[in-house]
């Protein structure tokens, strides 16, 4: 993983990646976007674990969590082991660890932090996410927190840069219809900041040059 934490350090930022991955607004000319940052209060801190480990026939792979449908937040969509940085972290990699260690079982002794992708702000929740890239020697025994997480879904990292990993497509939400850039892989649909953090990373993996 020494290339890859080599490009976390070299990579042009901001990290370069497809303009579609902010949602837009369907309905708004021009495709703007909706939300206007200035008008809100200060975001809350969190973080996130992107965990890098060998898969099924040493494929490099990466965890996601499919949150249950019942959430009061974020109901059903896929996202990263992460969460809010609490007052008794010691920051945001220790929040990050913490959290893979609560929703899927990765030890944090386990994981060998390479470096970081860049903050993504969530304005419905109005956090402030920042991701962690962490590699492992081997896969963990992952183990799904049952009063959140509904499954676990491993994502062979080539998937992000095969020529057809990005989709458009319209996502409802509440009173508004979104214009967004996705990744579906196993049935499920990734989009919003975790598509982005993915996308991210995928920008980090040509410039280490370790994926096929």
């Amino acid at each position: 993983m020494e290339a890859l934490a080599d490009a976390l350090g070299r990579v042009e930022r901001p990290i370069p990646v497809d303009p579609r991955f902010a949602p837009r607004d369907s309905g708004v000319r021009g495709g703007m976007p909706r939300f206007d940052r200035s008008t809100f209060p200060p975001a809350r801190p969190a973080a996130t674990l992107v965990a890098i480990y060998p898969g099924e026939g040493g494929e490099l792979t990466v965890p996601l969590t499919v949150r249950r449908p019942d959430m009061r937040m974020h109901a059903g969509e896929v996202s990263l082991p992460g969460g809010a940085v609490d007052a008794t972290d010691a920051g945001p990699e220790a929040a990050a660890l913490r959290e893979a260690n609560e929703e899927v079982g990765i030890p944090p002794g386990a994981v060998q932090l390479l470096g970081q992708l860049d903050e993504v702000w969530i304005p419905v929740s109005n956090f402030e996410v920042r991701p962690f890239v962490g590699a492992l020697a081997e896969r963990p025994r992952l183990l799904p927190q049952a009063g959140e997480v509904a499954a676990i879904v491993e994502l062979p990292l080539r998937r992000l840069l095969a020529p057809d990993a990005v989709t458009e497509e319209e996502i409802a939400i509440r009173d508004w219809t979104l214009q967004v850039a996705v990744y579906r892989y196993a049935g499920q649909r990734i989009w919003g900041a975790t598509a982005r953090t993915l996308a991210m990373l995928a920008t980090v993996l040509r410039e280490a040059l370790i994926v096929d």
